[in-house]
């Protein structure tokens, strides 16, 4: 997903999904000031051609909101926004590599499948994953690997160095300050908002850069950074909170 649609569709993003923000045209051309009219008139005929968004007339003013669709892509493409963590007990499965069958003598194939799905390497050969391995790997596992490898559970660390284990390997400690500046910014643009004409009216040259920060942040997180860092507001009350001030 290339950048610019991942700023229209985070735009449009709201942590409730029965409720759809409903966003004029004008103030999405604003998010992506570097694309020409006709450019941004293009990208707007593909995104509804692909299901992702909708527009509607109201009340004389052209508008947009996201699918359901979208908001599959939205949380396949960045972790955070999966709905999956929001009851995350903070268990973790781990994979330990024994013999290596002849067929993959060093592991590659396996190693390769758990790096692209983002395990996590603790030493050679052992890789935990938070909440469990998706369906391919244990697929794989049953299938290819049953008498090559162990597979199981972790619920209760004994030793007390998990939590800055998991944060120092994976960087959440910049991902939640990334997003603590966010959360403050983002209230400020609110606030202004509120005494002046609006959001974009008053941040024009701003708004898109706001949005720049959330799709670099949400690339970095693996998408429970907050449980974690509880203090740090979720992102999805973030974009949330953006999305409301653009709508109309």
């Amino acid at each position: 997903m290339k950048k610019n649609t991942q700023k229209i569709l985070l735009s449009l993003f709201t942590e409730v999904s029965t409720v759809k923000n409903r966003i004029p045209l004008s103030v999405l051309q604003c998010i992506v000031p570097e694309l020409t009219a006709g450019g941004f008139r293009s990208l707007l005929f593909t995104l509804k051609k692909q299901g992702v968004i909708s527009t509607q007339r109201v009340q004389g003013v052209t508008t947009a909101s996201i699918t359901h669709y979208g908001t599959t892509l939205l949380e396949s493409e960045f972790p955070a926004l999966s709905s999956k963590w929001d009851d995350w007990d903070g268990s973790w499965e781990c994979l330990l590599f024994m013999d290596s069958p002849a067929f993959d003598k060093q592991f590659r194939y396996l190693r390769t499948l758990l790096l692209s799905e983002g395990a996590l390497v603790v030493n050679r050969g052992v890789y935990i994953a938070p909440g469990g391995f998706s369906q391919i790997v244990l697929k794989e596992c049953r299938n290819a690997y049953h008498s090559s490898v162990l597979l199981f559970s972790v619920g209760d660390w004994k030793i007390a160095t998990e939590s800055s284990f998991i944060i120092e390997k994976y960087g959440l400690l910049d991902i939640a300050e990334g997003y603590s500046g966010l959360s403050r910014d983002v209230g400020r643009l609110i606030e202004i908002s509120i005494s002046e004409k609006g959001l974009i009216e008053g941040n024009k040259s701003g708004i898109h850069l706001v949005y720049d920060r959330v799709v670099d942040i949400l690339l970095e997180d693996p998408g429970f950074c907050t449980f974690y860092f509880k203090e740090v507001e979720k992102v999805k009350n973030i974009l949330s909170r953006l999305s409301d001030s653009l709508a109309i």
